[in-house]
Parts: C-alpha cells; structure tokens; sequence
C-alpha cells in the first residue's frame, strides 16, 4: 500500500477547547414511557449522568428501593425513530403503543454483556420526543468528535476522572482513586497506591484535583515499550542496522534507567528526529515541512508551539487513530468501483431479520438498519404469506418473530445508503401466493421509487458496476421463464436446509405453510417438487436472477452474467474439495451466494474465508452473531471507506487461479513480521469495569489461502489488563498477500476456561509498517465503551 501523504487539518484539542452542545432535556432529567422486558411502557426518569456520558435512570428493584441502569452514549451504534425494534414488535398490537409511533424512539447500544440491546421510549409528544432525539444525536456526535479531536492520554484521563467524580466536587480522595484503579484492571496494593497518592498530592490537601490526577495517570501509565521507543530516539538508537532494532531491545536498554517525571517532561526531539521516525521507521512518504504540520496539529493549545515533541506528544501519536495500523488512506473509497459488479466482494448477511437463533428468536426492522448501517449492502427477506394480505417475513417452518414485509422495505429506503452510496441487494427467499407477490412488487415500486433498479447487461454481457449502480436497490430472486408453470424442476438448497432444521429441532409448521420433504445435507440427489409459481410484477422488477446450480461447464456455456446460484454451507465444501480452479473461473463471470448449514440453528457462523478465496461475492453470515468469523468480515469490509463492496485481487478476476494448490504468482509472496509489544487499558470480559484483574494473553493469526494459515499466541501477563508488555516476535512467508488477513485476538488465562476479551482484524494490504496502534473491538464488534481505549501496540515489518 502507497505511503500516507495527506496530514490531518484538525488541531488537536484540549478538553476545555472542545464545545460541548448545550443539553437541557438530557442534563435536567425528565419522566419519559420505557418499554419493559415484558412489553408494558413503564414511568421513568431519564437523565445525563454527572460525567455527562452516561444516559441514567432508576428502576424498581426485589432487594432494594431501586437501582440505577446506565448506557453508556459512546456505546450507541444509533438512534432510531418510530418503533422498529422487537421490543415494539411485541406490543405494536396494543393501541396505546401503535398510536404513538411519531412520539417513539429507541438507543441501539451495545450491553456489559456484548449483545446488542435497545432501550425503548415513548415521550409524552411528538415535540419532546424531537427534542430527547436531536439531544442524544448532539451528545453521540461530540463523543465521536471528542474521540478524533482531543489528546486520547487526556480523553481516557476524563473518562476515568467522570466515573470517579460522580458527586462532581472537582477532588477525589484515596478511596476514590482505589476505586478507579481497580477499574483500571491493574493490581497494585494499597500501599503502593497510598505512596503515588501522596507524591502527586503536591499541596497535602488528601484530595487529588484534575491536574494532579493526569500526573498520577501518567505515572500509571507509563509503557515500557513505549519509554523504550522515545529513549532509543533521544539518542539515535533507533535508527542503527537500518531500524530493524526491535522494540524488546529497546525496552531492555533503558529498564535500569532512572528519570523523573519532571526529567521526561522536559525531554523533547527536533521535528528532523520525528522526521526521521516517520520516513525510515513508519515508511510514510512526508516532507519535512509535512512533519511540522503534523507536530502542530498534534499539540493542544496549552502546549508550547513550536517544532518540538514531547515525550507526552510522542504518546499522543502513537495512540492516536493517526497512528492505526490500519491504513488510513481505506477510510475512504479508493478502489475501481466501475468494474462489473461479479468483480466484488460484497458484505452480506443471512437471514436478516433473526435477532438471535434460527427457531425460536425475535425478528426486528432493527436487524436490517443495523446491518446496513455497518455497510452491509446484501440482506436477506424470507418472504411468506400474512394473514391480512400483506406479506410478512420471518424463517419459515419455525416460531420465529414476524415482521411486515412493507416495513422492511421502507427501513431500506431510509437507512440502506446512510454509510455506503453503493448498491443494496435484496435476497427474496419467495414462499409467498401470487396475490402477495404482487403486493410485494406493488410495495418495493412504490416505497423505493427511482431507488428501485432494473439495468440492462453491458455490451459485453457483463452487469454494470457498483458506480453505475449507486444509490439504487436491486433485487435478487427467481424470475418467470419461458418454460410451463406446470414444469417441475430442482429446488434450492434453502428451503429444505430450513425447514430440515427445523424438524430436527421439534419445532412446528403453521397448518397453511406449504410443505417440502427434507433430506439429508450429504444426499446430493435432486428432490422434484412443483415448481413455484412466480408473479410476472415480482420477476418484472427482478434483476439477479436464482437459478439452480447443475455443473461449473453447463453455468459456462449457458448461464448469463445475471443469473446466480445459492450454495449451502456443506454443498460450499464439498465443491471446494473438488474443484476450486472452477469455482474461480466460474465466479469471475457470475456471481454466487453461500449460507450457513440448517443445522446451524444457534446462529453461528462458519468460516467464510475459503469462499473468499475461490472469488464468491455473497458470503452471507449471521450479522447477530458475534465471533471470529464476523470479526474476519468486520475486518476485511472496514477497507475501502466501508462501502461494502471490495474489488477482488486480479488472480480472482482473470480466473485462472487456484487458491488451493496454487501456483502463486511471485508478487503474491511477502514475509510479514509482528512484535506485539503491549496492550493498553484492556477491558475486563464481556466489557465490565467490575471483576478480577485480568491475565492477559494475545494471539496472533492469519487467516488466508490454505498454506498460509497459522495461528499463534504470547504468554501470558499475570494480574495486569492495563498496561502489559509482551515484546514477542511473531515470523509469517505468505503466499498470497491479497487473500490474507491479519486477526489479532486477546483472551483472560483461566484455569476452567479462557475468556474472550477483544480483537481486531486488517486486511494485510491494509496492513501499515512500523510502530502502529490496532484499536481493539469487542465480540459483537463495538469500539465504544470500555473498549474505545483499548489498543495493542505492534512493530510491522514487510519484506
């Protein structure tokens, strides 16, 4: 990947420079309608917490008077109008509830637990409800503007001082500050932390005020690693042997060094220094000139301006999302997007609508906003027939929630393109009659009017490209052909996938579903059933076409560019088993879709690399359901500004590639190098600030063609999630760079059963060499919270 070049143009601030939006309703309180767990609005009084980033309210409690439930504003993915989340699903019956959709709203955040929940109000009108939602909207935009703007040393200092402070007397006491530090996840003794008390305390007062805090978090803060880079710069070790110094060797040759805090304050290196780090050690393409506007964009407005970086500024870089390892430059659309459109990856997910299991679960219009919002741009629609004539979606064959098929589609309309331009696929899973076929169609028309799109194929017979396709909705289904409607044929996998899991599991058909006989995931003999009859609006509207898969050679000679197949997780292996050369040949021309196996039914997910790699564009995943596989898709569709959509390598477009056995093009192969060196402010499982000091360890794995995947790991760190240090090298001969991803994950030793911390992946392209920042994300995928901190520090090499 080229250098970065550009340099940010925002000052960094101080936490007294950044305006913070005036927020009466939220800051004074006020009585709104919550919706319980069991469906009945409830009275209660929602405020801003002292540390004004907490949204607060008590509620009732069996033990005592009351409690108090708090969210955490820089956790919200959204905040969502009308009722649109299962919470309002299960009461939308009720006319107390139905009647006060323009008085609703709901914050989408993310649990201690990692799940993804909705807090549900209903104000008292439709004017309160506009001022509570503008409030919110004003607070989650300064807290993402906060977190890109203020020095992060200074920003994690705030948060923690605002947990401590709740009574907001200005000073906290040595109880406070154990308090925090326990937050902290480090384990020091009383003793220790009494000492550190008292040498910040410079008046003797027994009361830390703000200023003598950030000393005392420096001084808990201070990274070994990170002390070993700046003394390697102040004098010039680092750049010996070509800077391939490791950060280990630099840690070991100042561990005896004794420097004050005062000393280190006054410390500083040239901008020729730090323009030196940045070019041969961080291989980033600045000038000099460049270097010291960067310096300046770095320093707050107390700091002394001029070319000059402190030791606290060098901090400051290394932690910030300037520094992430990450390329800066993939947050925005740089690829080709005017290739046709089987050219991409496109991020996709299964069975949409499921806020949980494949049986018994709810379904919501929330799960579609929320995978759209994330830059999802291919969502699935199980479409059956509703009672009242309007169609319904849910997972046929078993007693999952049911949602309006209407709804859906205007969800789409509203929130498909708020954070990607490019096109949005709808996956009709059609089991519906002809009359609410044609109700569908007569729905998608009039809902998403010009957004609604059927083009033409290229001269050349291949579909158009995203470019040519943004801002507009296509639909993937079943379209009428010329043959008799009384013609048998072969039914996709789906169908019988689902309703087979679904009769393994003892769940119950509804008497008026239609039926199909279930077979076994291993017989790969066709079952002939009547083929189902398809409204000519329905196909009229229909641009990728379903079609059933027979054999790579037949889909060459026959099948046009629009015209794809569905394939089942197990029929997925057992075709890349056999033929993966013919599976990339077959996927430059046209595209594919793979789902998860029915029997699947706790909504887990398989690993969608293999399919990656033979050129599949629709590899659905269970968005619901946290793990490594989703933390893979997260990962690899960050690049390309979250658009969604990803140009493949170019061995995958030509088609002449064989991911499995190769050979790999020379260009392809790379040696890459990790020297995890630390970790900061790791969260405690599940994301708690309560619970034992964790043991951390890290592992490091990529994930790609076969050969090149290799998973390993540190030791672990006793009794310190806050500032570990690990300084372990890891060695990776890659392959085949374009196909591979880097997946760095952290986990608490136990001795029953290791728990789950963070993680992060990037793409290798994507990858940044030298001393970078990868931000840590929780199960789910959530950076905010306790993790909007948390970060693992690394050395990268390239060869």
């Amino acid at each position: 990947m080229a250098a970065l070049t550009t340099q940010p143009s925002v000052r960094r601030q101080s936490l007294k420079s950044l305006p913070r939006p005036a927020l009466p309703s939220l800051e004074a309180g006020q009585t709104l309608l919550k919706l319980g767990r069991r469906g009945s609005p409830h009275g209660r009084v929602f405020k801003l917490s002292s540390c004004g980033t907490l949204l607060e309210w008590k509620s009732p409690s069996f033990f005592k008077s009351s409690s108090i439930t708090k969210v955490d504003m820089s956790n919200v993915a959204r905040i969502t109008r009308g009722q649109s989340t299962v919470p309002f699903g299960r009461v939308k019956s009720s006319p107390k509830v139905a009647s006060k959709e323009s008085q609703s709203f709901s914050v989408i955040y993310e649990n201690c637990y990692g799940v993804e929940t909705s807090l549900d109000i209903i104000a008292s009108s439709e004017e309160e409800a506009n001022l509570w939602f503008d409030e919110l909207n004003l607070l989650k935009t300064y807290l993402n503007e906060e977190r890109c703007q203020v020095d992060p040393v200074l920003r994690f200092a705030k948060r923690a001082w605002g947990h401590a402070d709740s009574d907001k007397s200005g000073s906290l006491d040595l109880k406070e500050i154990n308090a925090v530090i326990q937050r902290l996840n480090i384990s020091l003794t009383n003793a220790y932390i009494a000492k550190m008390f008292a040498e910040v305390d410079v008046d003797n007062s027994g009361l830390l005020d703000f200023d003598e805090f950030l000393v005392l978090m420096d001084k808990l803060g201070k990274r070994a690693d990170v002390f070993g880079c700046w003394s390697a710069l102040i004098d010039g070790s680092m750049f010996e042997n070509n800077c391939s110094t490791t950060v280990a060797t630099m840690t070991e040759a100042v561990a005896k060094a004794a420097i004050s805090q005062t000393e280190l304050r006054k410390q500083k290196i040239s901008s020729d220094v730090f323009h030196r780090f940045l070019t041969e050690v961080q291989h980033m393409a600045v000038t000099l000139e460049q270097t010291k506007i960067k310096i300046a964009v770095m320093k707050s407005e107390e700091e002394e301006q001029d070319d000059t970086v402190s030791y606290r500024g060098f901090v400051s870089y290394l932690t910030h999302d300037d520094n992430s390892a990450y390329g800066l430059d993939t947050s925005v659309v740089y690829q080709d997007m005017d290739q046709t459109l089987s050219a991409y990856w496109c991020a996709s997910s299964h069975n949409t609508y499921l806020e949980g299991d494949q049986l018994r679960s709810g379904s919501s219009v929330s799960r579609y906003i929320n995978d759209m919002v994330k830059g999802c741009r291919c969502v699935e629609l199980d479409c059956w027939d509703g009672k009242d004539g309007e169609p319904i979606i849910f997972h046929g064959h078993t007693l999952t929630g049911q949602i309006k098929f209407c709804d859906v589609i205007a969800a789409v309309r509203d929130y498909g393109f708020q954070t990607s331009p490019y096109p949005i696929i709808l996956s009709f899973e059609n089991h519906c009659s002809i009359p609410q076929q044609q109700r569908m169609a007569d729905i998608c028309e009039k809902t998403l009017g010009d957004m609604l799109c059927v083009p033409e194929l290229r001269e050349d017979g291949m579909m158009p490209s995203p470019e040519q396709l943004k801002g507009k909705v296509i639909v993937k289904a079943k379209k009428l052909k010329a043959a008799s409607a009384d013609e048998e044929e072969e039914v996709d996998d789906d169908a019988i996938e689902q309703q087979s899991a679904a009769s393994a599991a003892g769940a119950h058909l509804e008497d008026d579903e239609p039926t199909t006989s279930p077979r076994s995931e291993n017989d790969s003999s066709p079952k002939k059933v009547k083929k189902p009859k398809i409204a000519e609006e329905l196909s009229n509207i229909t641009f990728l076409s379903g079609v059933h898969f027979h054999a790579f050679e037949q889909s060459k000679a026959e099948a046009k560019a629009n015209e794809m197949s569905s394939f089942s997780e197990p029929k997925t292996e057992k075709l890349l088993g056999k033929s993966p050369a013919d599976w990339v040949e077959y996927n430059a021309r046209q595209m594919s879709r793979i789902y998860p196996a029915g029997k699947r039914i706790d909504s887990s997910n398989y690993d969608p690399v293999p399919s990656w790699n033979v050129g599949s564009q629709i590899v659905a995943l269970n968005y619901q359901t946290g793990g490594v596989s989703m933390h893979l898709n997260d990962g690899k569709y960050r690049d390309n500004g979250k658009a969604g959509y990803l140009l493949k390598p170019e061995c995958l477009r030509e088609g002449n590639f064989d991911p499995v056995n190769g050979p790999f093009p020379p260009s392809e192969k790379t040696t890459l190098k990790i020297e995890v060196t630390s970790a900061s402010q790791l969260p405690k499982p599940g994301g708690s600030a309560k619970g034992e000091v964790i043991d951390p360890y890290i592992r490091v794995e990529l994930h790609g063609v076969p050969c090149d995947e290799k998973h390993m790991r540190t030791k672990t760190f006793d009794n310190n999630g806050f500032n570990p240090v690990f300084n372990e090298t890891f060695k990776f001969d890659v392959k085949c760079k374009s196909l591979a991803l880097v997946y760095i994950a952290v986990y608490d030793s136990d001795s029953l059963q290791d728990d789950f911390i963070a993680q992060t992946c990037v793409p290798l392209s994507c990858l940044r060499p030298g001393i970078r920042n990868f931000q840590l994300y929780s199960l789910n995928g959530s950076d905010g919270g306790e993790f909007s901190h948390s970060s693992i520090m690394c050395k990268i090499s390239l060869e």
